[in-house]
């Protein structure tokens, strides 16, 4: 007589046991997903449209250059370090004044960008007269607003 039930037993064990590593290996990559989109939330507002802060880029040190004297003191160059490589991006600078929305696109300045920095230039110095915030984008999405000195 030969009995095949040990062949089939180490079988058996071997499936549920791979089985049961890829539902785990599943579960772990689920969790990971919901942590990192739950990170880019847009809260509820009653008129159909919500403002969210997009994880990603982030300035983390800004620098100012100034040019010009008495009434035509103004900014003519900022310099922006990012916590990571803007470098092929696409890097948009906007002054606006405190407490309002970003302009639109016509308003935004190009920048060039290198390694993690990025380097915003004007013609003319910007003179801060309204104490303006600094809005930067990178990629088309948001990344920081800066209170300008």
């Amino acid at each position: 007589m030969f009995r095949m039930s040990g062949k089939r037993n180490r079988l058996s064990r071997k499936r549920k046991t791979v089985g049961l590593l890829a539902l785990m290996l599943a579960a772990i990559v689920g969790v990971g997903a919901y942590a990192f989109t739950a990170s880019n939330e847009v809260p509820p507002v009653k008129a159909g449209v919500g403002v969210g802060k997009v994880t990603g880029y982030k300035v983390e040190h800004e620098e100012y250059t100034f040019a010009g004297a008495g009434a035509t003191l103004g900014i003519e160059k900022v310099k922006l370090t990012f916590n990571e490589e803007v470098e092929g991006a696409e890097v948009k600078v906007a002054f606006v004044k405190a407490g309002t929305a970003p302009p639109a696109s016509a308003s935004w300045t190009g920048c060039t960008a290198s390694g993690t920095n990025a380097t915003c230039e004007w013609a003319t110095p910007f003179a801060n007269t309204y104490q303006e915030e600094l809005y930067v984008e990178v990629n088309n999405t948001a990344a920081s607003s800066i209170n300008v000195p």
